[in-house]
């Protein structure tokens, strides 16, 4: 599975979490989101490290963070604080925009005509479409 497959499956389940969160937070406000939320942590602990930090990076990217002529720099000192995949999905997970997170990120590299599925990741690389 490459990233865009990995970034568009969490979209997908992201956005159902976030459905459910816009429909059912004013009716049962301490429960929410329990559909689709355990579905998306059950999908993201089956990637492998390095795709959970290339989806966080996405994410961030998506967020404002960061440009994407950043890339290579931000994932480089991002990835130590997180000591491990486990809390990078928690960090997802907390993210009720998630979705558009993602999707942001992915309109923000195809802005700069950058492959998200070959994100310039080390220092001097800029790899292009």
């Amino acid at each position: 599975m490459n990233l865009s497959e990995a970034a568009n499956r969490v979209i997908d389940l992201a956005r159902k979490v976030r459905e459910y969160y816009d429909t059912e937070l004013p009716k049962r406000h301490p429960n929410y989101p329990l559909v689709g939320l355990e579905e998306l942590r059950a999908f993201l602990a089956t990637l492998p490290e390095e795709m959970i930090y290339r989806l966080i990076l996405l994410m961030y990217l998506g967020r404002g963070d960061f440009a994407p002529d950043e890339l290579a720099e931000y994932y480089e000192s991002m990835k130590p604080p997180f000591g491990g995949p486990e809390h990078a999905v928690s960090q997802m997970m907390d993210q009720a925009p998630l979705a558009d997170y993602l999707l942001d990120g992915l309109e923000e590299l195809r802005k700069q005509n950058i492959n998200a599925d070959r994100m310039p990741l080390k220092k001097g690389k800029v790899r292009k479409k």
